[in-house]
């Protein structure tokens, strides 16, 4: 179906997947086919009444897909990581918590929680892990976004107050093909992140099977050589729906393949030929964790403020599902009424 139709793709959801405890449960057995959907909080500059009908409207929205958790971003100024300018201007969002417990509360569903650790106080952060770990959520923790960027707390120091003061509490570390490219290390990161408490990976998004599947070999010898259990590693998929998003996605540190980027940029839709190419990526990678006995997953981000973009990862979360072998049924209702910009 096209992402402007209106046609969208309703996969059946099980229940249980959406009890509290689910993705807690999933994680901890290594299951694989698990699907997220991402999304950024809003603008802070929003008013109460705005911030309310957007949560409202993506709570709908939401509600609706085969999902077993929803991700929240925790988005931070990157400016230090590179000079290049940023395609879009950084503006400060909602806390990350507080849109997912608070704003986001009506919304029946486990909520995997990003953190960025490095403008956090220990108090901060133990409030926040203790908020999340209260409500049966997962947390994700990042760390500062270069060296160059100063960091009350470190990643490190941050992942052992999150075992201290929340024991239970699952915590996913990020993963970056792009990095293991240039070090060949990413692997070795990840066991480090597992003997800090990680349980489970989430990648930036991905638009070269190559460097995934490198990243992906490694880290699976790596584990069977150590006699450890791979944990789920949730590959992110993110349309492209203009020149400006691509532009945004390689200043984020996306490898898009110099051929992709020329058919991309030459294409008369940008938006379906992104899809058709997310698609393709997950289906070889589907193919290659499956021969490899590797826990994958896929994690669909929606963090554009285009109403077709938004579309478009509505659509790809189907085109996920159906690859996972989660029934569908067809539908004419949207699912994207009243997109916030």
């Amino acid at each position: 179906m096209n992402a402007r139709s209106g046609l969208v793709h309703v996969i059946a959801v099980d229940p249980k997947m959406r009890e509290p405890d689910a993705m807690r449960e999933h994680i901890r057995a290594s299951r694989s086919g698990l699907i997220t959907y991402g999304i950024t909080p809003p603008k802070r500059t929003y008013s109460g009444d705005r911030l309310a009908e957007i949560a409202a409207t993506q709570t709908e929205r939401i509600r609706q897909l085969p999902i077993d958790a929803l991700v929240v971003y925790d988005i931070q100024d990157e400016a230090t990581r590179t000079e290049v300018p940023r395609p879009f201007p950084y503006l400060e969002c909602v806390e990350s918590t507080k849109y997912a417990l608070d704003s986001l509360a009506p919304l029946s569903l486990p909520k995997i929680v990003y953190r960025c650790v490095a403008p956090l106080s220990k108090v901060e952060l133990s409030t926040s892990l203790q908020r999340i770990d209260g409500a049966s959520c997962l947390t994700v923790l990042v760390g500062a976004a270069s060296r160059h960027q100063s960091a009350v707390l470190k990643l490190s120091d941050a992942y052992v107050l999150a075992k201290h003061e929340c024991p239970d509490l699952p915590i996913g570390g990020v993963m970056i093909a792009e990095r293991h490219q240039q070090s060949r290390t990413e692997d070795e990161r990840a066991i480090a992140k597992m003997d800090a408490g990680c349980t489970f990976f989430i990648s930036q998004a991905v638009y070269s099977v190559t460097a995934t599947k490198d990243l992906l070999s490694d880290f699976y010898y790596r584990c069977e050589a150590q006699q450890r259990r791979m944990p789920p590693v949730l590959i992110t998929l993110s349309p492209c729906g203009s020149l400006r998003t691509l532009d945004f996605l390689r200043w984020l540190g996306v490898s898009v393949p110099h051929w992709l980027e020329n058919d991309l940029r030459r294409s008369r839709d940008i938006l379906q030929s992104s899809l058709k190419v997310c698609s393709e990526v997950l289906a070889d990678l589907h193919d290659f964790a499956a021969s490899h006995n590797i826990p994958l997953g896929c994690n669909v981000e929606s963090v554009s403020l285009s109403r077709v973009e938004i579309e478009a990862s509505v659509e790809l979360v189907g085109l996920v599902a159906r690859q996972f072998h989660r029934g569908a049924e067809e539908t004419s209702e949207s699912l994207v009424d009243g997109a916030h910009t």
